[in-house]
């Protein structure tokens, strides 16, 4: 499956991690689970890292971007205590990520694009413990 879903940390953390060919139903449909799941499950998450460098092509465009957009809406009003990193290494990929960011700047979670892992795991351990007193967030 190019799109994996992992709750870590006893429900404070999600990681999302792609791969190979990353098509919009399958990239969508577990965005939706994800966003979608019960209310008083999504509202304990506090972070997320989301690692699309195993993606090799997507068929992402910017109509379905605003999709996602509309489903990170809605779960902002159950949770809006998101940190969120998203990691793409290759430009295409980068690029569409950093098109959400700006588009999901509204939305109120922190949220920033990284070229690299350890990069983006450096910065969401940072801000996970000084946001919410996490020492060690599980990002595996």
């Amino acid at each position: 499956m190019p799109i994996i879903v992992k709750d870590v940390d006893n429900g404070r953390g999600v990681i999302f991690e792609g791969s190979g060919v990353l098509n919009t139903w399958e990239y969508v449909e577990a965005l939706k689970k994800h966003l979608t799941q019960d209310p008083q499950i999504y509202k304990e998450f506090r972070y997320c890292l989301a690692d699309y460098t195993g993606v090799t092509k997507t068929d992402l465009n910017f109509e379905l971007m605003w999709g996602i957009i509309k489903l990170a809406e809605k779960a902002y009003t159950v949770n809006p205590n998101m940190v969120v990193a998203s990691v793409a290494d290759s430009d295409a990929h980068y690029g569409v990520a950093r098109m959400s960011e700006s588009l999901i700047e509204h939305v109120g979670w922190e949220f920033r694009v990284f070229r690299k892992r350890e990069e983006a795991e450096a910065w969401l351990r940072a801000v996970v413990k000084d946001k919410y007193g996490i020492d060690d967030p599980i990002l595996e």
